[in-house]
């Protein structure tokens, strides 16, 4: 015989508060998306209920943003990543998608997204696995390499840096001291049934 689970009842807000909202608002604090682009993960982040900012230093970009994701909670603005305006600890959590791979001062950006993230917060990155992880796209860029020395040195750039590396991101933050470092592949598939 299965046991039965009492009836959820949402009735009294202040014992919510007490026993779920404390965890939430740590959860909803300020968010900072670091090379933002059009907003994508920053508008997400205000879906969740998260205060965020999106920087970015290209101004098109940030047009698109704007006309593509705006809503309350989310600021996007322009700025240089390696040389934040922000003080120290400004932000719960700070992250960056697609972007620390392609920036040539990492080491730089890093840092300063530490710098800004409260103590106890979260910092987090995510790369593009350009070493194998995308066939088409080694591919493409592998072809384009030999009519194009322009794509050349930027194939030979990004293919060099550790970032793109098994475990080259968690060595990355372990650089900047932080002691509770993990690094987790994200494996996309699709297929077209």
């Amino acid at each position: 015989m299965a046991a039965s689970l009492p009836a959820f009842l949402a009735a009294d807000a202040d014992e919510y508060e007490h026993f779920m909202g404390r965890w939430s608002r740590r959860l909803a604090g300020p968010f900072l998306d670091v090379g933002c682009g059009t907003g994508v993960i920053t508008a997400a982040l205000a879906e969740r209920g998260c205060v965020a900012v999106g920087i970015d230093a290209s101004q098109p970009y940030l047009d698109g943003a704007h006309r593509l994701r705006s809503q309350p909670g989310v600021t996007y603005e322009l700025g240089d990543a390696r040389h934040m305006t922000y003080p120290e600890a400004s932000f719960d959590a700070c992250v960056s998608t697609l972007a620390l791979d392609v920036i040539p001062e990492v080491d730089q950006v890093v840092a300063e997204m530490r710098r800004v993230t409260r103590p106890g917060g979260a910092v987090a990155c995510g790369a593009f696995d350009f070493w194998g992880g995308f066939s088409a796209h080694d591919l493409v860029c592998d072809t384009a390499s030999v009519l194009d020395e322009g794509i050349r040195s930027l194939r030979d750039f990004v293919k060099a840096r550790p970032l793109t590396r098994a475990n080259g991101q968690a060595e990355l933050w372990q650089k900047t001291g932080l002691l509770e470092v993990s690094e987790v592949p994200i494996v996309v598939l699709s297929w077209t049934p």
